[in-house]
């Protein structure tokens, strides 16, 4: 089973897929942006061109080289819609876009809304950007007719919700 947790930066993606991988045994790929942030790159408002690529390439790698299911609590579509509200290039836009569209192969999309305070940990906490990206990921979810579910409320409640919609889908847990 290949799960993207999907929404704007301090929406509890993270949090929420270690708590899914160890309910469902699942391995999580590696948080490529976490990782630049943690080499002092800029990640967020001052992401360059060449890094949000990096960013792309390295997601694209994980997701289509790591055996069996994972979640992803950054995936493809993550780093196409920072890309496009990010990049002054429109064929850097395109880009990204097609080949997300191309690679992006997920069972289960869940989508986070902005419930809470972004965490002071370093990252951006500029709501502004926050609501834009939420924004965008909305549209292009919908716009490239990616099937996906709104989990929200507290993690215990996001957790549920997930399993019931994993079990409806026929999958077992």
């Amino acid at each position: 089973m290949k799960i993207a947790i999907v929404g704007s930066h301090g929406v509890g993606k993270s949090t929420l897929s270690r708590n899914l991988s160890k309910i469902l045994n699942l391995p999580i790929l590696p948080d490529i942006a976490a990782e630049a942030f943690h080499r002092g790159l800029p990640v967020n408002e001052n992401t360059p061109l060449e890094l949000q690529f990096w960013f792309f390439a390295r997601q694209w790698e994980a997701e289509k080289y790591s055996e069996g299911g994972w979640i992803a609590d950054k995936c493809l579509v993550d780093y196409s819609v920072y890309g496009d509200v990010l990049l002054s290039d429109q064929r850097a836009k395109e880009l990204l876009s097609e080949m997300t569209r191309k690679n992006s192969q997920y069972d289960f999309v869940f989508y986070l809304p902005i419930e809470f305070s972004i965490e002071a940990d370093g990252r951006s906490t500029d709501i502004e950007f926050q609501a834009a990206i939420d924004r965008h990921f909305l549209e292009t979810l919908d716009t490239w007719g990616i099937k996906y579910y709104v989990v929200s409320g507290t993690v215990k409640q996001r957790l549920k919700r997930i399993l019931e919609i994993i079990i409806e889908n026929g999958e077992v847990v």
